[in-house]
């Protein structure tokens, strides 16, 4: 435990003192959803003003258009060169926590701070199920500046890091899915068909050879398929692997049918409104980080396209998730599952029998799927937030 010793929410404008959040944008929305997710949740919960230091801030600001909300709460900073860094350092007020995401190196003249104000220093790190990562979560490391870097480690143990939610999720989500005019509304303002044919999957992916052979298999299907595409990638992959004529898709809203599959290309929508694609869908296909965690959260099927890195690390926290994730399965349907997660991810290769094969396999359990995954996400809401362990971590009450 760290206590931070503040008088939390005492200062005359309600909030306590500084933390300061840094993030190095590598795989574009996933970075800068989880970083400003962070800073959202301290500034709510933790009564903190956050200072978020990050270098791409237009990727910040096309998934967070409307920050009105946020501008007594949270100041954006663009971080640039070390001259710049120490310009901006000079109007900051001394940090009593300084989160570092995903390992990015802080500039020396925030370390040089730091010495002198002593503050916790994490070092927020990738979300992952691996064993490793329990074992030192909120463990100390002795830098040479003489301060400890905590490493927080995000996870679905109950004695990980834990995951990043909101205090009011599930209200919002069922009072969502309550309001059928609620829901039209939502998709009025996003040009969100009104009606669709059969399943209804949010697609949100990287680009990927296995596309034309998914397609395939789900044009095969028992049964139609909608497919809402989000973000652009999938759609390139298919236009520049031949699957779709060159116009097909190219403006948000286009349809493009064949047989019983459907392709609607859906516009970008802000962060706040991702989770209402995801109640609207019955499954879901989601990248990075930020996307799978609230996945989890909305407690539908879904696969998890997760972010290639070398020497195939990537499989190893994909793996260890589905693993502990499906453990409970029936065993037909976990086996499908297993080798369709694979397939999309790079780690097995199905022809193209054995994999409609799978997927017909997958829509026969299709129920107990669904069980599956609400029963998973129940079991995640039942455990304490990130912020609620970072509180209990920092000895702070939570607002």
């Amino acid at each position: 435990m760290h206590s931070l010793n503040l008088p939390v929410c005492a200062s005359p404008d309600g909030l306590a003192t500084e933390a300061w959040v840094f993030v190095r944008v590598i795989d574009n929305f996933g970075d800068v959803g989880v970083g400003w997710r962070l800073s959202c949740l301290l500034a709510d919960y933790l009564c903190l003003r956050v200072r978020l230091w990050i270098d791409d801030v237009d990727a910040l600001d096309r998934l967070v258009p409307e920050r009105a909300g946020y501008q007594a709460q949270i100041m954006v900073e663009v971080w640039q060169d070390e001259a710049v860094v120490q310009g901006q350092l000079a109007a900051a007020a001394d940090p009593v926590l300084v989160i570092e995401t995903f390992g990015c190196d802080l500039p020396p003249a925030v370390l040089a701070r730091m010495t002198e104000c002593r503050p916790l220093w994490l070092n927020w790190e990738y979300l992952t199920a691996e064993d490793w990562a329990v074992d030192l979560h909120a463990m100390p490391s002795l830098q040479a500046n003489g301060l400890e870097k905590y490493f927080w480690f995000m996870g679905i143990d109950a004695a990980s890091g834990g995951l990043l939610r909101e205090a009011d999720y599930v209200a919002e989500r069922a009072a969502f899915l309550q309001q059928p005019l609620l829901q039209q509304a939502f998709r009025q303002q996003y040009g969100l068909p009104l009606q669709h044919s059969g399943q209804l999957w949010l697609v949100f992916a990287y680009a990927s050879v296995c596309w034309p052979q998914w397609m395939a298999m789900w044009q095969q299907a028992d049964t139609p398929i909608t497919l809402w595409l989000a973000g652009g990638q999938v759609i390139d992959s298919l236009r520049a692997q031949q699957v779709i004529p060159p116009d097909a898709l190219q403006q948000d809203g286009d349809v493009w049918v064949v047989g019983k599959l459907t392709l609607v290309r859906i516009p970008f929508v802000p962060q706040a409104a991702f989770d209402r694609l995801l109640w609207l869908a019955d499954a879901a296909i989601v990248r990075g980080e930020d996307s799978f965690v609230r996945a989890l959260w909305a407690g539908l099927p879904f696969f998890w396209h997760i972010y290639r890195q070398d020497d195939d690390a990537h499989l190893h926290k994909l793996h260890a998730f589905w693993n502990k994730a499906t453990a409970g399965w029936p065993a037909g349907l976990r086996a499908a599952f297993m080798v369709l997660s694979d397939d999309l991810n790079g780690a097995g290769s199905l022809d193209g029998l054995r994999r409609v094969a799978a997927w017909q396999d997958l829509c026969a359990d299709w129920q107990n799927w669904v069980k599956a995954a609400a029963a998973w996400s129940e079991m995640l809401h039942a455990q304490d937030g990130a912020l609620e362990k970072l509180a209990r971590f920092c000895h702070l009450p939570l607002k």
